[in-house]
């Protein structure tokens, strides 16, 4: 899955505003206003952080109690 940041949707939205619907940056900006993103700017503008490598450990370690817990 491919992730965007706001930034990018925008400009794709304009691109395709100017480009394919002959649209003035005016009427471009109203379009932006009755998006749910347009109050939220800081938040989604940039990147999502990556996530912490998973770790096999934990979970065989687990398994492992689980397995000696049923033994007894």
């Amino acid at each position: 899955m491919n992730m965007c940041t706001v930034r990018e949707i925008r400009e794709a939205i304009q691109e395709d505003c100017r480009s394919q619907r002959d649209m003035e940056s005016t009427e471009i900006d109203r379009v932006f206003q009755t998006l749910p993103f347009s109050q939220e700017r800081d938040l989604f503008d940039k990147p999502p952080m990556p996530k912490r490598p998973y770790r096999r450990k934990k979970k065989r370690y687990r398994q492992t109690l689980t397995a000696a817990t049923i033994l007894l």
